[in-house]
């Protein structure tokens, strides 16, 4: 049920604010506005789409493995609990894997909105425009945003980094580092210590 419930809050909040950055007029006056600076070349079309399938291939193997370890849990306790019986080891177990679930799942949704933004962002030219607005979302140097995109990151992964360093009240460097690990970033955001519904608190506001 917790999870249910974070995917409907966490798919309200990212949902809001990037359905008015895909189709509201807010964005559609800078399609004319030259960029002052042009950030490196990003994989467009296929290539793109390839890549953020393969970054939610990824995200949806993280969550298939938390809800299989939760259902192991569940048969452990059909097994061995008795009605009335107090288990807190087991107890506690439930607690932890099902706030994990629901952060996995408000990654997952976030990642998602956000890859389905970048799609429309590349077509129509706009990586400048949704680099400054990082830039002044998160208070970072743009000189690391587009390091990052040198290094090969797409847009999503980089809000979505800086997204969960905010939330997590970590640094983005540490994000990356853990990122360069091949840890998904449901993962990341798990062992950060990122609570449900966070991610969506920390990147609500972004494109306005």
């Amino acid at each position: 049920m917790k999870a249910r419930v974070s995917l409907r809050t966490a798919g309200g909040i990212v949902l809001a604010l990037l359905v008015g950055f895909l189709l509201g007029s807010s964005i559609q006056p800078l399609r004319s506005q030259p960029s002052a600076q042009q950030p490196p070349t990003q994989p467009a079309g296929d290539a793109l789409v390839e890549k953020l399938v393969r970054e939610a291939d990824e995200t949806g193997r993280q969550v298939r493995t938390d809800v299989a370890a939760l259902t192991e849990l569940m048969k452990r306790v059909i097994r061995e609990v008795e009605v009335g019986q107090q288990s807190p080891e087991l107890e506690q177990q439930g607690k932890s894997l099902t706030e994990r679930i629901g952060v996995d799942v408000e990654v997952a949704v976030a990642q998602t909105l956000l890859a389905v933004a970048e799609k429309s962002v590349v077509r129509n030219g706009q990586e400048q425009w949704v680099i400054q607005h990082i830039t002044d979302f998160f208070k970072v140097p743009q000189s690391d945003v587009l390091r990052y995109r040198e290094k090969g990151y797409t847009l999503s992964s980089i809000i979505l980094a800086y997204g969960i360093a905010k939330a997590a009240n970590a640094s983005s460097e540490r994000v990356f580092e853990m990122r360069q690990m091949r840890q998904s970033w449901p993962a990341i955001a798990v062992t950060l210590g990122v609570k449900p519904q966070a991610i969506g608190k920390a990147l609500q506001g972004l494109f306005p």
